[in-house]
């Protein structure tokens, strides 16, 4: 069998003695498909078969990194998958089964999910918190009669640094008055691999200095340089989140009603007033390409410009888990780009987001698919053979699901 060009794949609304087709009558599409490949010529190929790696049940949330990794979790374990012996080892307990999202930033590899969140260095295996937390204790600050500092109030806090260089987002503030001047000590520091700054103001002052650097249960301000200005006053590490992406150096983690990212170049950290993008309802797909990011909510999809106001894309709801960025290149040259685009999966079936914001749909006035839950989608190239393969799970029919690919393009 074969097909026509422009290759449609499946139609499933038009009549079985009219479906799609050119000015010459050739069929573009088919009624039905299963575990067949369509290629961008048409032809119709037999699906290759599959080899099972790991038996059980539990396992979720596949991932290839760019390092080379196949990441994985089994039920609340965040692991990896090793080809030789073709197993799974643990790297971290996650505390609770849930789909975990990764990213990769500056060779940095990372992990979230609604109650996780975690990272792995590009130099290392051990998965460490997603930004650096403060120690459980916190210091006190009182008034001593030892030092040169000026009478006045003194408003002082504190930042971690860890063993990378790493520092963390402002302790509680204290003031702390010194009515005839002198000095200031600070008690119950952790003993922690790690350094502890602290920045106070000048007397009667509102800008912070760093005041001190050590490694130390206690220290004693007697005098005040006026240091370097606290660069992480009010960040605090990024919440929990069911999606993370990377986009323009920022990591962006999106919630139920959010989307959150972090400071620029300080990937790690956020102010929680200000970096924030509201949704509504729990929020389906963060997917960003050169020019912005992609994001849907129960309202639909919007195109958050990295420069000029947010656009409205669709009123269609997005396939939680179905979204990815794949190269322009790869698809029909109808489309008419080379850049990154995204692409994720609706019950109409297959939609392009442009780096213009615009919307491409791939199976209009093609299908209608029931509402899926949740899907997991993977850019798969084989023989040549460029295909996105979504395996999806129906909200209505609980415990079942089906894998839906689109055209394959190139050889």
């Amino acid at each position: 069998m074969r097909l026509g060009k422009p290759v449609k794949g499946i139609d499933q609304l038009s009549d079985e003695t009219s479906l799609l087709a050119d000015e010459r009558g050739t069929i573009l599409a088919i009624r039905e498909g299963l575990n067949i490949d369509l290629d961008k010529e048409g032809n119709a190929s037999r699906r290759q078969g599959f080899t099972q790696k790991l038996a059980g049940d539990g396992y979720h949330s596949l991932y290839k990194s760019k390092r080379g990794w196949l990441m994985l979790c089994h039920k609340d374990e965040l692991g990896v998958y090793g080809p030789t012996a073709n197993s799974f080892t643990v790297l971290a307990n996650m505390g609770e089964a849930s789909l975990t999202s990764f990213a990769e930033a500056n060779g940095n590899l990372y992990a979230v999910n609604k109650g996780f969140s975690g990272m792995i260095r590009v130099d290392s295996s051990t998965v460490i918190p997603l930004g650096v937390p403060l120690p459980a204790l916190t210091p006190s600050f009182a008034a001593i009669a030892n030092g040169t500092l000026q009478p006045g109030t003194y408003a002082i806090t504190y930042t971690y640094v860890d063993a990378e260089g790493e520092e963390s987002g402002t302790g509680p503030f204290s003031y702390v008055e010194l009515p005839t001047g002198g000095g200031i000590q600070g008690t119950m520091f952790t003993s922690n691999a790690g350094t502890y700054r602290v920045y106070m103001t000048k007397a009667d002052g509102e800008e912070l200095y760093q005041a001190a650097e050590f490694m130390a249960t206690s220290y004693a301000i007697v005098s005040h340089q006026e240091g370097r200005t606290c660069d992480t006053n009010g960040l605090e590490p990024l919440p929990y989140g069911y999606i993370i992406r990377e986009h323009h150096g920022r990591l962006y983690v999106a919630t139920t009603g959010f989307v959150y990212y972090s400071e620029a170049f300080r990937p790690h950290l956020y102010n929680p007033a200000y970096n924030f993008i509201p949704t509504t309802g729990f929020t389906t797909m963060l997917q960003p390409v050169d020019t912005g990011i992609f994001i849907g909510d129960s309202l639909g999809v919007r195109f958050y410009p990295d420069n000029g106001e947010v656009k409205d894309v669709s009123t269609e709801a997005v396939v939680f888990g179905s979204a990815l960025t794949i190269p322009g290149e790869y698809l029909p040259s109808s489309i008419g780009t080379n850049d990154l685009v995204a692409m994720w999966f609706t019950a109409s079936g297959y939609q392009i987001g442009l780096p213009s914001g615009e919307l491409v749909r791939l199976n209009a006035q093609q299908i209608n698919l029931p509402r899926y839950a949740q899907g997991c989608a993977v850019l798969a190239v084989r023989d040549g053979r460029k295909q996105v393969i979504t395996a999806v799970d129906s909200s209505s029919l609980t415990g079942t699901g089906i894998a839906l690919d689109s055209v394959g393009y190139g050889k």
